[in-house]
């Protein structure tokens, strides 16, 4: 993640809270913010290897997808402890 990222990802530091205190940050606060990080930042292309492991493009950009998303998360939850 570049510093651009994460300081992208501290300006919705206030949302999160407010969200993750009403117990909806997986389903309200998550979604929108990984659509805006992805129309900023898009996923970069899979690779033929990633093509290969995962038996189509499709599966490969799903894989891609979620692996980022989870990590994406998870820094986020981890720098709000």
């Amino acid at each position: 993640m570049t510093n651009e990222q994460e300081e992208w990802l501290e300006e919705w530091k206030g949302t999160f809270i407010e969200a993750n205190q009403r117990k909806a940050a997986a389903k309200e606060f998550f979604p929108s913010v990984c659509r805006e990080f992805r129309a900023k930042w898009p996923l970069p292309p899979v690779t033929v290897e990633e093509i290969e492991k995962s038996g189509s493009v499709e599966g490969a950009t799903k894989s891609k997808q979620q692996k980022y998303d989870q990590v994406g998360a998870y820094r986020y939850r981890r720098g709000q402890n």
